[in-house]
């Protein structure tokens, strides 16, 4: 039966290192190999995940690995050594956080639980999981804009009917006084004889 490995593949590539180092190739691969199957899970992490479900996820890599390397019953000793690269980097990053991922997670855990307790699922998972604009803005991939909206009809609202004054009775020699004012205008018929055709009169 053939011997399991997670870095036996990189022996090849790490082989002058090793002999460099003076270290048996088998055990600088998976020491190195080790470390690095825990980055590119940190990595895959990372990209889909945030808050406190990324360091859950990191805790669960890193006890499980350790655990098994240390009470796996018939592991080859080659994999013992990678396990325990595997998970002790992966304890140790949960073990000492950046500043930045203890606020991120603490935000995300109230987040979760205030959007659990109103059964808003939507907004839980937004607080555990990267949205496609994440993803985005971490890859520096932007979306070329949507399309213009379509202008819809034009519609202009009715004119309303012209106002005009109303004709007051008395004749087209009557003039409407002006609402308002205190000087009334009347206009009276010029005597009999006169060339004039009325004068007026203001009073007030």
């Amino acid at each position: 039966m053939a011997e399991i490995s997670l870095t036996k593949w990189l022996d090849p590539a790490l082989d002058y290192f090793a002999r460099e180092s003076g270290i048996p190739v088998d055990q600088y691969a998976a020491q190195q190999g080790g470390e690095g199957i825990a980055v590119g899970l940190e990595v895959a992490t990372d990209f889909f995940t945030k808050g406190w479900l990324n360091k859950a996820i990191q805790a669960v890599a890193g006890i499980v690995a350790n655990s098994y390397a240390v009470w796996g019953k018939n592991v080859p000793a080659r994999l013992r050594r990678e396990l325990l690269a595997l998970g002790t980097h992966e304890i140790f990053r949960i073990a000492d956080p950046k500043p930045s991922d203890i606020i991120e997670v603490r935000r995300s855990l109230e987040d979760f639980l205030s959007a659990a307790q109103r059964g808003d699922w939507n907004a839980a998972l937004a607080s555990i999981l990267r949205s496609p604009a994440e993803i985005q803005a971490m890859v520096g991939v932007t979306l070329p804009p949507g399309p213009a909206p379509t202008p819809g009809p034009v519609t202009f609202a009715p004119t309303p009917p012209a106002v005009y004054p109303t004709e007051v009775p008395g004749g087209a020699n009557s003039v409407n006084p002006v609402p308002g004012s205190k000087y009334t205008v009347r206009q009276e018929e010029a005597p009999k004889g006169t060339k004039s055709s009325g004068r007026y009169t203001v009073t007030g």
